[in-house]
């Protein structure tokens, strides 16, 4: 059984600079990906949300940790979106 996951305020600066560099380069890749299938729009709003999170691993402070912790599960959401969305596309084919 697994454990429960952390919260940014739970973890070291060391396991939040990895999560949120995890996220963003998740971020960046499926931009890449949405940039090759022609949705521009997805691959800004993922270049935009991957830099801004690139911006807070830098100087995070504990005042921000609930604005990390939004970009990140937002984060989260658009590249989980992006992959259902390509798989039933590539499943319709």
């Amino acid at each position: 059984m697994q454990e429960p996951g952390k919260t940014l305020d739970e973890m070291t600066l060391r396991e939040r600079s990895d999560i949120m560099s995890l996220v963003a380069e998740a971020l960046e890749e499926t931009a890449g990906q949405a940039r090759e299938i022609g949705d521009i729009t997805y691959a800004a709003n993922s270049t935009c949300l991957a830099k801004t999170i690139r911006g807070l691993v830098s100087d995070l402070s504990p005042l921000e940790l609930k604005a990390a912790t939004i970009l990140l599960e937002h984060g989260i959401s658009l590249v989980a979106s992006f992959e259902d969305r390509a798989r039933s596309e590539s499943t319709l084919h």
